[in-house]
């Protein structure tokens, strides 16, 4: 087997959360900065469920806990179960703002990647952000509008606005075709004081933007499956192996990393 190091895709990455434990409230990062304090965390009536990906039997999510990394018995993941979208309605991982300054980017380049199988709602949904609404950081989501799905990646920038005069203290880029229901993967690189690119199993999709300017620093903790107040837009579904990395990834590498795991997920 081939060490995780010896991987290209692995340079520079700082998150690796395979959400394979099967068990328990701690999630291991298996980057090399082994961040030691990524939490799952139930505020009230949302909950979560260790699960496979994919199984031999039903090519879909089951309860089992053969945690085998054999695409026919599936690969592990955790759904986020959601009862709405008020204060306490779903759950979320998060990582402190002491563990998180890595995932500060202000400038430079970074990346984020996971599978996910999202679940129809009627609110938006956050993927990880680590940010303060209009003030400063980042954000990843999902949301739809009629019958198109979006992921949106937004940067928050209170000193920088966006025209006109009047100014608005965010910008993004955003990509379509994210339905809910099925297993994809997603990989976004942003080129530091560029935009950013998405990828749909490792193909590049069409992007629409405003112009991305750079983000602010940020003091927040890390937050996957929520709002950065903890309080909303839960995610809803499944979500295996969210990654981040410090550096723009490559056409080519998201698409490796795709042929690498897609028989896990029946992809």
């Amino acid at each position: 087997m081939i060490g995780y190091d010896k991987i290209p895709e692995h340079e520079d990455i700082l998150l690796d959360l395979p959400l394979s434990e099967g068990d328990g409230i701690v999630v291991r990062d298996q980057a090399k900065p082994h961040h030691q304090s990524v939490d799952i965390n139930e505020p009230g009536g949302g909950s979560y469920r260790w699960a496979r990906a994919l199984t031999e039997n039903d090519n879909g999510f089951d309860n089992g806990f053969d945690w085998g990394y054999d695409a026919k018995i599936g690969i592990g993941c955790l759904e986020f179960v959601v009862i709405g979208n008020g204060a306490g309605d779903g759950i979320y991982l998060d990582l402190t703002s002491a563990e998180s300054l890595d995932l500060d980017f202000i400038a430079g380049d970074y990346s984020f990647g996971a599978w996910v199988n999202i679940t129809d709602t009627s609110f938006s949904q956050i993927l990880i952000g680590r940010y303060t609404l209009d003030s400063k950081g980042w954000e990843i989501y999902w949301t739809k509008v009629g019958v198109i799905r979006y992921i949106s990646q937004r940067h928050h920038h209170a000193a920088t606005l966006v025209p006109p005069v009047t100014g608005n203290p965010r910008s993004g880029c955003y990509s379509v075709g994210w339905n809910e229901g099925i297993w994809c993967f997603l990989g976004i690189s942003r080129v530091g004081g560029g935009e950013g690119f998405h990828y749909k199993n490792g193909v590049a999709l069409t992007m629409t933007t405003g112009g991305l300017l750079d983000p602010e620093t940020s003091n927040n903790s890390l937050v996957i499956g929520a709002r950065f107040t903890k309080d909303s837009n839960w995610f809803k579904g499944k979500m295996s192996r969210p990654r981040v990395w410090s550096r723009a990834l490559s056409a080519t590498e998201w698409l490796n990393i795709f042929n690498r795991e897609c028989d896990y997920f029946g992809v």
